[in-house]
């Protein structure tokens, strides 16, 4: 690649923002969740409960922020808990750290789609296809899509349930996007490379 085109190049790193953003906003929602004052609540069968504010928990937004982790979780989950994991007193602080820990890969791999998809506009020949991202990226979308239909069948007006239906929704959004470009880029790459080595 020339030395001037590749000063042309953004310099943002998506492929490394995206995950640290996502760490951050769940790091600050576990924060924020854990600061909030406790509520004391009288039940109609005459017995107080407390609540945390109103807000939601933790492992929700860990898990619809980062949503096709769940292909990667269920089978660890169950390997870990010996098939009953919602039953373990340490369910929810596993899961919380598991769909970070996970999550950093398919958010990486959106973020490398995006930086890609920022070089083939600059210079058409500059972005390198990548098999694993485009079967990455169609699994994210068929994924999300069937969350999503899921999601929406057994819809229930509750903050978790907004909170997978978003996710769901956002990430078939970002998988087909990836998926389209690197179908883009593969059929380009060819013509690209050919008038390279033309040149």
């Amino acid at each position: 690649m020339v030395q001037g085109l590749r000063k042309r190049l953004s310099p943002i790193k998506f492929r490394h923002m995206m995950p640290v953003a996502a760490l951050l906003f769940v790091a600050f929602s576990t924060l924020f969740f854990h600061m909030a004052r406790p509520r004391t609540i009288l039940t109609p069968r005459g017995t107080f409960i407390t609540v945390s504010g109103g807000r939601t928990r933790p492992s929700v937004i860990a898990t619809a922020i980062n949503l096709p982790a769940l292909v990667l979780a269920v089978p660890l989950e169950l390997a870990v808990f010996a098939g009953q994991p919602a039953m373990h007193p340490y369910h929810e602080a596993f899961r919380l750290v598991e769909f970070i820990s996970l999550g950093v890969l398919f958010w990486f791999v959106i973020g490398r789609a995006m930086d890609d998809w920022i070089a083939w506009r600059q210079l058409r020949s500059g972005s390198r296809w990548r098999l694993l991202d485009c079967l990455i990226a169609a699994l994210i979308a068929l994924e999300a899509s069937a969350l999503a239909v899921q999601f929406s069948a057994r819809f229930k007006w509750d903050q978790a349930q907004l909170w997978y239906l978003a996710g769901a929704i956002g990430w078939a959004v970002m998988g087909y996007a990836a998926f389209v470009f690197r179908i883009a880029q593969l059929r380009a790459y060819p013509r690209a490379r050919g008038k390279t080595q033309a040149g």
